[in-house]
């Protein structure tokens, strides 16, 4: 199933982590394994004659972390180990002592990497999972925090702050409770000024991206605060409101409680108010016009780069939802008889319905018609009779690279239309989300892609070319021309014709036409 096997230590100030990847032959790469250790490595940072170095406890407890991992990745047969370490080995003046300890006790060799490769992986796997194109991103770890300003899919500047939640909460809150009015007002003028230095962050007014698990606690306490209805964190989107929200939930929160909130990892109850006040801070200077979570960062970065250097760019940046919706239907049962002509009708009937004004055209909608056609009610491996709501459930709550959460929505409904009740059944939890125009709008582009279903039921591909005319009376008749046989079709179509008629602004008649007709 898998080509190579390749497993990526990140070594943070907070936490170390072993993630496993398996890279299949489509160049998509799956989590294996995923296991962390909460290290804190940064509290055994002991200041000498202006140096930092690591304590003898600290590195014993990066020694153990990773002996235990090396046994993990032993049982996996991983081809090659990347161990890369951040900032708090980063900065230790004894760098050759802990490599030459971890390399001499596990047989791990310790790489080190700088500010900017730390920016750099993490932008890398932004422009590759998210479609915006010009954004600012941050990452916050322990000890350090990089913001990366890039344009065009291209990083254009960065900087690595010497601050991380760990040292916020060393410096500012040490001793004291996570609510504390005093502390919370030195860290947000520390940030804040820190943050100030870089004139480029506040020129921005770009979206801002947040990387790392700090960012990941934050979209995942605001969701269940929301009874959110799907599931999935990468590219939730939040407001500046909305962070302040979150916070607001936090300090209201006595200490001995903090291990109740939900979404709330129990290793970050004492580090989240420092990552809030830095992702608010940093919104605030920037002018942002929303907050968007990436569930890849730093590790997916590395493991990107690998692929596209070792196999001559696979993965493109332009592709990302193309790649999205062609997982889904490489990873599961998917029965792709027929897709690419459902496909091909779907799309000839938008353009022509746009050129009778009956829709208005819009790229970005033609490649979500392009999409949902592909996808349509492709869960029937689950169950036939249930096929289209298999199908929107899976869509609706699996991680999509390159779609936010109402886009994905929007794929979920568009692939699983079926009829209009269920249309509306699985618009419950999501009236909010949508105007009625748009509502009905995604209701008559639905009925479009059911009804093109018609035009190939059998899987044989007899449909040929669609013509969709109108008279002066607002008549519409849609030539349909053929080989044969084509009796499935003819059935099929006239049964379903109602749904593509609901979309026009008059009546609708079906004319099949045989091409050995026309030559004759």
């Amino acid at each position: 199933m898998f080509q190579e096997r390749k497993a990526i230590i990140d070594i943070g100030s907070n936490t170390i982590r072993l993630v496993i990847y398996g890279i299949d032959d489509w160049y998509n790469f799956e989590e294996l394994q995923n296991v962390k250790v909460p290290s804190q490595l940064s509290q055994y940072l002991i200041e000498k004659d202006d140096k930092k170095y690591m304590s003898d406890t600290g590195i014993q407890r990066l020694i153990t972390a990773l002996d235990d991992f090396a046994t993990i990745i032993k049982n996996f047969k991983v081809d090659e180990i990347k161990a890369l370490a951040t900032a708090a080995v980063r900065q230790s003046a004894n760098q050759e002592e802990i490599i030459d300890r971890v390399k001499e006790k596990t047989g791990i060799t310790i790489g080190i990497i700088s500010e900017e490769e730390e920016a750099r992986f993490g932008q890398y796997a932004v422009m590759h999972a998210i479609t915006i194109p010009d954004a600012l991103t941050i990452d916050i770890g322990g000890g350090s925090c990089e913001v990366t300003k890039y344009q065009d899919k291209a990083m254009d500047t960065f900087h690595s702050f010497p601050f991380g939640v760990v040292y916020i909460r060393e410096r500012f809150f040490k001793n004291k409770d996570h609510n504390d009015e005093e502390a919370i007002e030195a860290a947000r003028d520390y940030i804040r000024s820190q943050f100030k230095q870089e004139p480029w962050i506040k020129k921005a007014k770009l979206p801002l991206i947040g990387i790392g698990g700090s960012v990941r606690n934050v979209a995942e306490m605001h969701q269940r605060m929301h009874n959110y209805p799907i599931a999935g964190l990468h590219g939730y989107q939040m407001t500046l409101d909305d962070l302040e929200e979150t916070l607001d939930m936090v300090l209201d929160t006595k200490p001995k409680d903090l291990d109740d909130i939900e979404g709330l990892s129990t290793e970050r109850t004492d580090l989240i108010v420092p990552a809030l006040i830095a992702f608010i801070e940093l919104f605030k200077l920037s002018k942002a016009k929303n907050f968007t979570v990436s569930t890849q960062g730093l590790r997916e970065g590395i493991i990107l780069e690998d692929i596209n250097k070792n196999y001559n760019t696979p993965i493109d940046t332009q592709l990302i939802r193309l790649r999205s919706t062609r997982k889904i239907a490489h990873d599961l049962p998917f029965n792709s008889a027929g897709t690419q002509q459902h496909v091909d009708l779907c799309l000839s009937l938008y353009q022509q319905m746009c050129d009778l004004d009956q829709f208005t055209f819009d790229d970005e909608e033609r490649e979500m018609i392009e999409f949902a056609a592909y996808l349509y009610r492709f869960a029937s491996f689950v169950s036939r009779e249930a096929d289209s709501q298999h199908t929107f459930y899976l869509l609706s709550n699996t991680n999509l690279l390159g779609f936010s959460h109402l886009d994905r929505v929007r794929l979920a409904l568009l692939s699983s239309y079926k009829n209009r009740s269920l249309f509306q059944l699985y618009m419950t939890n999501f009236k909010d989300w949508f105007s009625e125009e748009e509502e009905d709008h995604l209701m008559k582009v639905g009925g479009m892609i059911r009804f093109a279903q018609a035009l190939n039921y059998s899987k044989t591909d007899p449909v040929k070319k669609l013509r969709l005319e109108r008279d002066e009376d607002n008549n519409y008749l849609l030539k349909i021309y053929h080989t044969e046989p084509i009796i499935t079709e003819k059935y099929r179509a006239n049964r379903h014709k109602k749904h593509l008629s609901r979309a026009l602004d008059g009546s609708l008649s079906l004319e099949f036409i045989p091409l050995d007709s026309l030559d004759e």
